[in-house]
């Protein structure tokens, strides 16, 4: 009995301790909120809240086939995904759009080659409408708009190139133009409605292409190459856009109406050009000059590097309203996945990950992609299920 008083006391002391969950301890954000000249911005330290993410993903559809030419891609360039999961595929060089429902089974055809209304000579992003069930499509210098059906609607043709473009609220467009030359340019955010009317401009920055070529006094761009500092924007709601300009870790998020919500800033150290990669430029602006000497007279070339590369590559928005900012250049690498970081809808800094290189969708639990198979030259659409979405999180 003795014995038996002895050890009870430690059974339930041990039994206890083995049955009390241990709760895991939040992290804590380390940036700061603060309020200048009237708008909040949030400042977030160089470090994601929850660390690093590895998203799960299992392939679940795969639209691309030789025998049909409905399902036969040339340069897919734009994917859009609407509520009921049909999909929605910018064939560029085919000069259309392709239809397909969730299952990937083709359902229509939107616009074709050609010169008359809703043909398309360069067709490239493609967005929907779903509050108007209309579907915006960016042609060269038009954005063409088509109704739910696919039956074309006007042709939108702001004053200035249309590089990129978001829908708004009410129906109109906000599109990102370019004007000036290679040199000396200038690219904007500006509002723009059916008539092609400009009704404000939200952003104006200085876009400089990093190369760019003299013949005769006469200027002319060398190429886009993708690390100029440029004017990226994405939409996040019917509501509200977010928009930065690459030379700095900077994000606005504004209202329809152009109105500055509050600011998402990030720690980030620049990557500064290198005297190394200042000596690369300067070869190939060597090789580009000797071969176009063959040809014309009075030829110089010119690169133009800043004094660092762009903090971001581009800007992607869930359905959660999360922000993905890709932070790695892939132009020249394509095959190495985007790393983004992950802010949520309010600005904070959540996560570090990866997502497939010409990632164009994210939506309900799913990824949208396009992939192409070199050895086959085949072009494909692909959906992958996210298998831990539902274990992301969207706020702090």
């Amino acid at each position: 009995m003795m014995k038996i008083k002895f050890l009870l006391p430690i059974f339930l002391l041990f039994g206890f301790d083995c049955a009390t969950p241990r709760l895991e301890q939040k992290p804590e954000w380390k940036g700061k909120v603060e309020v200048i000249d009237g708008v909040k911005v949030v400042k977030n330290p160089g470090e994601p809240l929850f660390g690093e993410l590895k998203l799960k993903l299992k392939e679940d559809l795969s639209i691309g086939r030789a025998d049909d030419k409905n399902y036969s891609f040339n340069r897919v360039r734009g994917v859009a995904v609407d509520n009921q999961g049909n999909i929605y595929a910018v064939d560029m060089s085919n000069q259309r759009v392709q239809v397909f429902d969730q299952k990937g089974k083709y359902l229509r055809t939107i616009g074709g080659m050609g010169k008359g209304p809703g043909a398309f000579q360069q067709p490239y992003k493609i967005l929907l409408d779903e509050n108007k069930g209309n579907i915006y499509v960016s042609d060269g210098p038009k954005i063409k708009v088509f109704d739910k059906e696919g039956q074309f609607v006007a042709d939108i043709i702001p004053k200035a190139y249309p590089m990129d473009f978001i829908i708004a609220g009410d129906g109109t467009i906000l599109a990102k133009t370019s004007s000036g030359r290679p040199d000396k340019g200038i690219v904007e955010l500006t509002k723009v409605n059916f008539k092609s009317d400009a009704l404000g401009t939200y952003a104006r920055f200085p876009f400089n292409d990093i190369s760019f070529t003299k013949i005769d006094g006469m200027v002319s761009g060398s190429g886009y190459s993708g690390l100029e500092h440029d004017l990226l924007v994405v939409g996040i709601d019917q509501q509200t856009c977010l928009y930065g300009y690459s030379k700095e870790y900077d994000l606005n998020v504004v209202d329809n109406e152009g109105k500055l919500l509050f600011r998402i800033e990030k720690d980030a150290p620049h990557h500064n050009v290198t005297p190394s990669e200042q000596e690369d430029y300067k070869k190939k602006a060597a090789q580009i000059t000797k071969k176009l000497r063959a040809k014309y007279k009075g030829v110089e070339v010119f690169y133009n590097l800043p004094e660092h590369w762009p903090c971001f590559y581009n800007l992607l928005t869930d359905s959660e309203k999360r922000i993905y900012v890709q932070t790695n250049h892939t132009r020249t690498r394509p095959e190495v996945d985007n790393e983004v970081d992950i802010f949520s809808p309010e600005g904070y800094y959540l996560y570090k990950t990866d997502i497939p290189h010409f990632t164009r969708v994210i939506k309900n639990g799913f990824l949208y992609t396009t992939f192409i198979d070199e050895k086959k030259g085949m072009e494909y659409v692909k959906r992958f299920r996210i298998k831990n979405w539902n274990q992301i999180r969207a706020g702090i």
